[in-house]
């Protein structure tokens, strides 16, 4: 099983100026990591996720197809660790070439847009602006738990990453199944509600979910119907005997 995705998640608010310099700025890092990790083969970066929230964030994952999958992922894996030596400030662990591609991606940072997000399937580091102008985050916050939403974006090569859509903050959540998981299982569960366990990382300011890695179970949940509201626990039963909210209302003014 490879690892074939690379996640940026820019968060603030976008502009379709800033969106196209910070791809350009990536294709070229990841051009960069290709010459690096990969003797220079050719890897064609296919949009497998976009999600925009409107002056929140924008999230763009590319999934690496034309290449033999372990060069692939050589190349995933330089793109994590250039992720966490941004995000830990030690740029001498990068090589020059790739230092300078990575600096210039960051770059984009301007007040605007705030923070730029690394996501991998083994790694996750965040960058934000500071006074430096760089200030260095501590890795998100995680805990093994569990996530519901909608089951969205099933990756076809590799099988390895998936979206779901949390119920709560209607948000994408880049999922991670693991080494041993049932893909068969996880394709039935394609467009269903479901809860999905695994190592959850969240934002440490609002607690939304980020990631799902090492995904140990989905479980794929009954749809809600528009009367659902009425089985609700503790809801008050509706019926020609029940006694209307106003009567209710009036009724315990009065005993005042």
């Amino acid at each position: 099983m490879v690892s074939d995705t690379d996640t940026l998640e820019m968060i603030g608010a976008v502009s379709l100026s800033e969106f196209s310099t910070t791809v350009s700025r990536l294709e070229r890092l990841l051009a960069e990591l290709c010459r690096a990790e990969a003797q220079g083969v050719s890897i064609t970066w296919r949009i497998d996720a976009l999600e925009a929230v409107e002056a929140e964030s924008t999230l763009t994952a590319y999934r690496g197809v034309g290449a033999p999958d372990q060069q692939v992922a050589d190349v995933v894996r330089a793109y994590g660790e250039v992720g966490n030596a941004i995000q830990t400030g030690e740029w001498g662990r990068l090589p020059r070439a790739v230092a300078e591609e990575a600096r210039s991606l960051v770059s984009i940072l301007n007040g605007r847009i705030t923070s730029l997000r690394f996501e991998t399937p083994d790694v996750e580091a965040t960058v934000s602006t500071g006074p430096d102008p760089l200030q260095f985050s501590t890795p998100l916050p995680g805990a093994y738990g569990a996530v519901e939403g909608r089951v969205q974006t099933l990756t076809t090569r590799g099988g390895l990453r998936f979206t779901l859509y949390d119920t709560l903050y209607d948000r994408a959540v880049g999922c991670y199944l693991a080494e041993d998981f049932d893909r068969e299982a996880m394709r039935a569960a394609w467009g269903s509600r479901a809860t999905v366990a695994g190592w959850v990382t969240r934002d440490p300011a609002t607690g939304r979910p980020k990631t799902v890695r090492h995904v140990s179970q989905v479980v794929v949940l009954p749809e809600v119907g528009p009367d659902d509201y009425r089985h609700a626990m503790g809801a008050i039963s509706v019926g020609p005997d029940i006694e209307a909210p106003e009567a209710t209302i009036r009724r315990l003014r009065d005993a005042e």
